[in-house]
């Protein structure tokens, strides 16, 4: 999660697919209602203005510079610091939801980076994270023909920056490793091509498994 890397690689306008919006949407179903969000890596502001107009006070944490300017002049609180240290200590606050869409998979350091969140996070706050799905049915096929299954060896422009890939029980294990407990862990969709064109959310639904991606919500587990 470079500054220069993250302000090159996401220099242009967040796309809004339909399964984006299918994601969105089964994020918000897991913020309480009147909530405060932290959002982590809130790019341009793109989602922050979807949870803005659904009621939520939400504020946001970004690095690449372009995208903070964007945020910012959409009226909202950005902080510019890296995800990568320890980056609560400049947060004043503390929220009833962290967000972290498609973001920890960019992280070198996840139990700081699930540390940090810890303190910021209120005594009943939620956890909310959207990461993508390295066992997706796609990608167990694309194993079985001896294909890489989209996982990244280079840091150029045209990658996502992604140096962490989990599965549904590496990320439960990580993040009761932190003491965080998993409340529930779903999948928006599950892809039967390369372009996303064709998916099924209800598949995803009864098989989360082999969706595209995991969500998770989970709270803080304080009888540690």
């Amino acid at each position: 999660m470079n500054k220069a890397f993250n302000s090159l690689s996401y220099a242009h306008d967040f796309p809004m697919t339909d399964i984006e919006k299918i994601r969105i949407a089964q994020v918000l179903s897991l913020f309480p209602p009147k909530s405060t969000i932290l959002d982590l890596g809130c790019g341009d502001g793109y989602f922050m203005e979807v949870f803005r107009k659904e009621g939520y006070q939400v504020e946001g944490i970004e690095i690449a510079e372009n995208a903070v300017k964007k945020a910012r002049k959409k009226g909202f609180t950005v902080y510019d610091v890296s995800l990568m240290g320890k980056w609560s200590q400049l947060i004043k606050k503390k929220y009833d939801v962290v967000f972290g869409g498609e973001i920890i998979e960019h992280v070198f350091d996840t139990d700081l980076f699930l540390q940090e969140i810890r303190k910021v996070l209120k005594k009943n706050g939620v956890l909310v994270i959207t990461t993508p799905n390295i066992a997706a049915l796609g990608r167990r096929l694309m194993l079985l023909l001896g294909i890489s299954p989209h996982i990244e060896t280079t840091a150029r422009q045209y990658d996502a920056g992604h140096i962490r890939y989990f599965t549904r029980a590496a990320m439960k294990q990580l993040l009761e490793e932190n003491d965080f407990r998993v409340v529930s862990m779903q999948s928006s969709v599950i892809n039967f091509n390369n372009q996303g064109t064709l998916f099924s959310r209800q598949a995803a639904q009864l098989f989360p498994s082999l969706g595209n991606n995991i969500i998770v919500q989970a709270v803080m587990d304080t009888s540690q």
